[in-house]
């Protein structure tokens, strides 16, 4: 296998994006400063940036209280903010004046180093100008924050990854994005009837027209698609859900949703495929305390 130095001296690129699985933290010590420590000649990092969901933050905050958390996920969604160089608030269409004054507290609460960058990925506000930041600043050293491990592996543990696909095919035609939005909804509600909560539930659909997707938060936002497709006979699912449920559960509820959602469209469903399964101890190759 080649070492990072012969990959960019093959590829030579200009710039690499590299975005974590969404509970991953303790990145300043795993990621960065080994990159600095022995790749400073050959990579300039950019500041780190750190997505908050404007729209859910003060959610997490209320259950989880993340300047004091005692909860393992409190800690996780915690550190995370703490790394930030620039936390950005995403999803600023979705939220009002007031609200937004509360995040901006919360997060300067959280994290007094970081600067606060108002965004909205839906509607485009302020992309350009991020974009302009992360190609032109560097990151500067800072220490890593300090991350509890056997906290960090247990919020891991407590959070189930569902991945899996399948086919439905109609003698008549199906309504790609009312299967979709009934297929995710009660997939979601069946998790939170066993007490579970949804963190992220992601959908890819396609048919002969083209491909879509369709994410879901939590159910009182809603479902976004990234574009509609027409009516067909036919269409194949991809779906990742990550969830506070056990993994068999979670395949349970997206199963039995499937059977009861596919009868009421009266399509069949075939080529199920499902792997669920909880991520295992976090275990760093690298951690440095400073980058």
């Amino acid at each position: 296998m080649d070492s990072l130095h012969e990959i960019l001296a093959k590829i030579k690129p200009n710039v690499v994006l590299a975005e974590p699985v969404g509970s991953c933290t303790d990145l300043f010590a795993t990621i960065y400063a080994p990159l600095r420590k022995y790749y400073r000649d050959e990579i300039s990092l950019s500041p780190f940036l750190v997505l908050v969901d404007a729209s859910t933050i003060l959610n997490y905050n209320q259950k989880f209280n993340l300047i004091l958390p005692r909860a393992p996920l409190g800690f996780l969604i915690s550190w995370q903010i703490k790394e930030a160089d620039i936390i950005g608030i995403n999803k600023l269409d979705l939220v009002g004046d007031s609200q937004l004054t509360e995040v901006k507290n919360l997060l300067s609460d959280i994290n007094q180093e970081a600067e606060l960058f108002l965004l909205s990925a839906r509607t485009g506000y302020n992309l350009d100008e991020l974009t302009k930041i992360l190609m032109e600043r560097e990151h500067h050293t800072r220490s890593s924050v300090d991350v509890d491990y056997d906290m960090y592996g247990t919020a891991e543990i407590e959070l189930g990854w569902f991945n899996g696909s399948w086919k439905v095919t109609s003698e008549n035609n199906i309504r790609p994005e009312e299967f979709v939005t009934e297929m995710m909804t009660e997939t979601a509600r069946r998790i939170e009837s066993k007490g579970g909560q949804v963190i992220h539930l992601k959908l890819n659909f396609s048919t002969m027209e083209g491909s879509a997707k369709a994410s879901l938060i939590n159910l009182e936002q809603g479902i976004g698609f990234t574009n509609k497709l027409s009516s067909s006979k036919a269409m194949d699912i991809i779906m990742n859900v990550r969830a506070k449920l056990d993994p068999d559960g979670i395949t349970e509820c997206v199963l039995e949703t499937l059977k009861t959602v596919a009868l009421r469209h009266k399509v069949e469903y075939s080529d199920w495929f499902a792997k669920s399964f909880r991520p295992s101890f976090p275990k760093p190759y690298y951690r440095l305390p400073r980058t």
